[in-house]
């Protein structure tokens, strides 16, 4: 059987059986060896003894198409700079081809991933010290879009969102106003990404406030930004949105905005209530915020 590289026990079996009289076609019936490949060992066998039945290597003595050892060592020392296959190609005078062919022969066609910014991990001591406010974009069950508008406690992880049919500023201080008249607590701060609709920082005009900034200054409440490209800063809001996304809207599949909406309201009753969360040792947001308060009181 071509492919297969029998023991030196099996081979050395076979020879002694054709040695006894056996002939090799019959082996070869037998024992499903090819004919050329039992005449071969037993050649060898006559001229070797058993050192001849030794399994070898099928690798050609020549490989005329294989670049040499000085070129091979370029193209690896190339990828310690962490160079992309064309650059190599350019710089060591080769074919795409060959330097692929050899980075994945060395196992280094993928580049290693840049190690990632260690997140620093926070959480604020009371209830509203921090706000993280954030939204979505959300796919149209009817005529147009909607937008998924949510915030969330630092503290005590206590989360409202509403979907409204229209991103701005004057959406996003509705529903700033319809946060701080169902939060039993005051906020002392809200944090955002530097999105338009919640600040002018990045604008032409950057000195300028939003119509949510007002709101934020007349309601004396902190507005802190997060910094360019780190999103992580406002992780708690985006794993909260996702949440929703997980447990709610991919179980329920609302089929209409108005089915949406009523599906949102349910969830974020129970997750408030009575969804355990893992963060926070296994309590409800509701519970760790009344439970801080009976504790300031006591």
């Amino acid at each position: 059987m071509r492919g297969v590289a029998h023991d030196l026990a099996v081979r050395a079996k076979l020879m002694a059986q054709h040695e006894a009289g056996v002939p090799l076609e019959t082996l070869s019936v037998r024992h499903g060896i090819a004919r050329p490949v039992l005449s071969r060992w037993w050649r060898r066998y006559q001229e070797e003894d058993l050192a001849g039945l030794q399994p070898r290597s099928r690798r050609p003595h020549r490989s005329p198409t294989q670049h040499p050892a000085d070129v091979r060592e370029a193209i690896d020392m190339a990828r310690d700079f962490g160079w992309g296959v064309q650059r190599i190609a350019d710089e060591v005078g080769v074919g795409h081809g060959t330097v692929q062919r050899e980075l994945q022969r060395t196992g280094r066609n993928r580049l290693p991933r840049a190690p990632r910014r260690p997140v620093r991990r926070y959480e604020k001591t009371r209830p509203g010290e921090l706000l993280h406010v954030d939204l979505k974009y959300l796919p149209a069950l009817g005529k147009w879009p909607e937008f998924e508008y949510a915030a969330i406690d630092d503290f005590s992880r206590e989360g409202l969102a509403v979907i409204a049919g229209e991103r701005s500023t004057v959406a996003a201080t509705r529903f700033l106003e319809h946060v701080l008249t169902h939060l039993p607590y005051r906020v002392e701060a809200v944090m955002t990404d530097n999105d338009m609709m919640f600040t002018m920082r990045y604008a032409h005009y950057s000195t300028r406030l939003t119509r949510f900034e007002q709101a934020l200054k007349s309601a004396g409440i902190e507005h802190r930004l997060i910094q360019p490209r780190t999103p992580e800063t406002n992780g708690k809001v985006e794993r909260f949105i996702k949440t929703i996304d997980d447990e709610c809207f991919r179980i329920v599949r609302p089929r209409s905005s108005r089915a949406r909406v009523g599906a949102l309201q349910l969830f974020l009753e129970y997750y408030n209530h009575a969804r355990p969360h893992q963060s926070l040792g296994g309590q409800s947001p509701v519970t760790r915020r009344d439970a801080y308060f009976t504790k300031a009181r006591a």
